[in-house]
């Protein structure tokens, strides 16, 4: 950082405008910080610009009662923390907090910055909360290590409220999912923005997110998935529990990858625009539960081989539900179309109010739905809104920097 900015950000700290509790990070060098962290520490990062020395290695170990936490010392100008290497933070400790900081992938390769954060074996109770994270292949990626001949996962990770989009196609044969989880259990997902994730080479297939290698009690929920937002292009799918599978028995869960997920959980998520595959996937997810989606301008929603079943109830859907190669399914007060523009006439302003309200209202009651805008419980309704007239997606992605189309 130069002078300015550490003058700045002492000034911060002296009026009591930040929130400069514990230890104040003013450099590039994170490490220089992190290496002595404690349980109950807290590191804030002045408002500036930093480009990472290296990787960040979060290897202490927070508790439940007193996590490490580094988070922006002003949330309301965020600190930019630029990446040029192939992680800007891995995650190997239990117990950590990341929340309001701006992670941005600067590698003129895209077969280089592959994530922001990298969560792995001991790594429980991760929060990754309130972030903005752009211009990486995967940009949180969840994954096990063996460490004496024994596997370790990382269990109950919250990734809540952040933002993840790229501004370009990436030009890579590397995986591009955004949120890219191999094995673990009880992870959630929950209101997350995830948009523009084209994978340019190779096969060109990419996902926004998914859980697989014989995970969990996954929970997605609240997500707005835009596959295509700015820019288009690619073989862009939605949400999946299964992804494109595991086949090397050491990076799954028990050394099992017969099954990818189970026990997995969609819920009150809007997936949007993906007009060359489907919104969900679900690949070997065993007892699925998939309720209150709104998944438009798709292909609709695919089971896959014989270790997938799945309880599809509530959603509204255009396109289908296909179940392929064994899938099974079983359906409870779908609203399923081939097009749906008639119900749906400003969609293309992403106004999702229906022209007819009452086409939508009847829903079946008894499912654990949680409204996309309030995250309230929500009985019976179709669709991830229970009241579109009073909640605008259109104004949530003005937020994000949307163009509106006219």
């Amino acid at each position: 950082m130069n002078r300015i900015l550490y003058i700045f950000a002492a000034i911060l700290v002296l009026a009591g405008a930040a929130r400069a509790d514990g230890v104040l990070i003013m450099n590039d060098d994170f490490n220089r910080y992190l290496k002595d962290a404690k349980p109950g520490d807290v590191f804030t990062v002045a408002p500036g610009v930093y480009r990472l020395t290296g990787i960040a290695k979060l290897d202490a170990e927070g508790t439940r009662e007193a996590p490490i936490t580094i988070r922006s010392a002003d949330p309301n100008r965020k600190a930019t923390i630029m990446v040029d290497t192939s992680i800007g933070m891995r995650i190997s400790g239990p117990n950590w907090i990341i929340e309001d900081l701006d992670f941005i992938g600067i590698c003129d390769n895209h077969g280089q910055c592959e994530h922001a954060f990298q969560i792995i074996g001991h790594a429980d109770n991760i929060i990754i909360r309130n972030n903005r994270l752009i211009d990486f292949n995967a940009a949180i990626k969840g994954n096990g290590i063996i460490d004496e001949g024994r596997q370790y996962f990382p269990d109950r990770v919250l990734i809540e409220h952040n933002q993840i989009y790229n501004r370009t196609p990436r030009q890579t044969q590397n995986p591009v999912v955004p949120i890219d989880v191999v094995g673990g259990r009880f992870w959630t997902i929950r209101d997350n923005f995830i948009a523009d994730f084209q994978k340019a080479q190779g096969n060109q297939i990419s996902m926004a997110a998914f859980l697989k290698g014989n995970s969990d009690n996954g929970l997605m929920e609240r997500n707005l998935v835009i596959c295509e937002w700015q820019h288009k292009g690619g073989i862009r799918l939605g949400l999946s529990l299964g992804g494109g599978g595991t086949t090397n028995p050491d990076y799954c869960q028990g050394r099992s990858c017969t099954i990818e997920h189970y026990n997995g959980t969609l819920r009150n998520n809007i997936i949007l625009n993906c007009p060359n595959d489907v919104g969900v996937y679900l690949n070997n997810a065993a007892s699925t539960t998939m309720v209150n989606n709104t998944i438009l301008n798709t292909a609709g929603v695919d089971v896959r081989f014989n270790g997938s079943f799945a309880l599809l109830a509530n959603n509204i859907i255009e396109g289908r539900i296909l179940g392929r190669d064994g899938g099974r399914f079983r359906e409870d007060h779908n609203l399923v179309e081939r097009s749906l523009k008639d119900l749906f006439p400003q969609f293309k302003y992403f106004d999702l109010e229906p022209d007819d309200p009452e086409d939508i209202e009847e829903g079946a009651r008894g499912y654990n739905a949680v409204d996309f805008c309030t995250g309230e419980p929500m009985e019976k309704w179709q669709g991830a809104i229970a009241q579109p007239n009073k909640c605008s997606i259109r104004d949530r992605l003005i937020e994000y920097g949307a163009t509106m189309p006219k």
